[in-house]
C-alpha cells in the first residue's frame, strides 16, 4: 500500500546525514553560473520550500543536483528515481509564495507542485517529526482550498508518524502555546504554516495539481523562541547569521535557543527529505481526481 511504502521509506532514512542551509545556498550560488537552462530537463514536479534550511535535506537527497537560472527564478533540478524534480525557495509568507509558484508554473509548467517545509502543530497528537499531508488548507478569513487525498482515515490512523487534516496559513509566526491551542480549536486545524494557502490558490487558478507535505517542527505545547520571527524574515544565510549574532549580543541567554533551533531544523529537514523521497514517485496515486466524485 502507498502509506506503508511511504512510512517505511521515511523511518529507514531518519538517520540521514545532517545538511545545512549553508550547503544549499552554496550549491545555488555556484552551479547556476555554469549550467544553461537548455541543458536541464524541465521537471514534472517542483517542490516549493520557504527557506533553504527547509530544502537543504531534500536537495542533498537528489542525484546530480544543479541550480540553474530560469528567467527570474533559480531552480535546483536533480533526479529522484530517474525523474527530474525541481526545487525552489520562495521566501517566507504568502506574498512571496504566491509570486514564486506563479513564476514556476508560467516558466516551467510542471504537472505537480508540492508545498513542503516546516509547520507548527496545533493538536496534542502531533509530535515533532510527524508529517502532515493536508486535505484542506485555509486562512483566518475563511478562504479555503481542498486537497482530495486518495487515502482513507483508517490508513492514516494506522500509520505511525503520519497525519492528515486542515492546515491553516497565517501571516506571522504563532509562537506561544496559548495561541497555538486557540488557533487549532477555533479553526479545527491540525497544523499551521505561512505559505500553503497562497500556493494552493495559484495552483487552483492555474489548474496545476498540488500536494502539501509538512513536517512538524514544534508541537502545540512547545513555545518558540521570541527572536525566531526576526531570524526567519532573513532571505539569505548571511542575513540569518547576522540577525542571530545581534540576538545573542542583546540577549546572551538566546545562545541555547539558537543551538536547539538549529539542531531541530537540520533534523526536520532530513526527515522531510526522506518522506518526500517516498511520496514524490507516487503522486498520481496520492491525490484523487475530483472529477470522479
Amino acid at each position: 500500500m502507498l502509506l506503508r511504502y511511504l512510512v517505511s521509506n521515511f523511518l529507514q532514512q531518519q538517520g540521514q546525514t545532517v545538511v545545512r542551509d549553508f550547503v544549499s545556498q552554496q550549491l545555488s550560488e555556484h552551479s547556476s553560473e555554469d549550467v544553461a537552462p537548455e541543458d536541464i530537463p524541465k521537471p514534472d514536479v517542483v517542490v516549493l520550500f520557504a527557506l533553504g534550511v527547509e530544502s537543504a535535506g531534500f536537495k542533498e537527497s537528489l542525484d546530480s543536483p544543479a541550480a540553474v537560472k530560469m528567467e527570474k527564478r533559480t531552480v535546483t533540478v536533480g533526479k529522484l528515481g530517474g525523474h527530474a524534480v525541481g526545487v525552489v525557495e520562495t521566501g517566507v509568507g504568502r506574498k512571496s509564495a504566491a509570486s514564486a509558484v506563479r513564476d514556476v508554473i508560467d516558466i516551467i509548467g510542471p504537472k505537480w507542485i508540492v508545498s513542503a517545509g516546516f509547520a507548527g502543530g496545533l493538536v496534542s497528537d502531533l509530535k515533532r517529526g510527524h508529517v502532515v499531508m493536508a486535505n484542506c488548507v485555509a486562512d483566518l478569513e475563511g478562504n479555503e482550498v481542498r486537497i482530495p487525498l486518495n487515502l482513507t482515515d483508517e490508513q492514516i490512523e494506522a500509520t505511525q508518524g503520519l497525519a492528515s487534516g486542515k492546515l491553516i496559513t497565517v501571516d506571522r509566526i504563532i509562537g506561544t502555546v496559548e495561541e497555538k491551542r486557540k488557533l487549532g480549536e477555533e479553526h479545527a486545524a491540525v497544523a499551521v504554516d505561512m505559505e500553503t494557502l497562497a500556493i494552493a490558490q495559484v495552483c487552483h487558478e492555474k489548474q496545476t495539481k498540488l500536494i502539501s507535505v509538512r513536517i512538524i517542527s514544534d508541537t502545540v505545547d512547545q513555545p518558540l523562541p521570541k527572536d525566531l520571527e526576526k531570524l526567519m524574515s532573513q532571505k539569505t544565510t548571511s542575513g540569518m547569521l547576522g540577525a542571530a549574532a545581534a540576538t545573542i549580543f542583546n540577549r546572551p541567554g538566546s545562545i541555547k535557543d539558537m543551538w536547539n533551533l538549529n539542531a531541530m531544523a537540520n533534523k526536520a529537514s532530513d526527515k522531510l527529505a526522506s518522506f518526500l523521497g517516498g511520496v514524490l514517485p507516487q503522486l498520481d496515486l496520492a491525490v484523487r481526481d475530483e472529477s470522479e466524485d
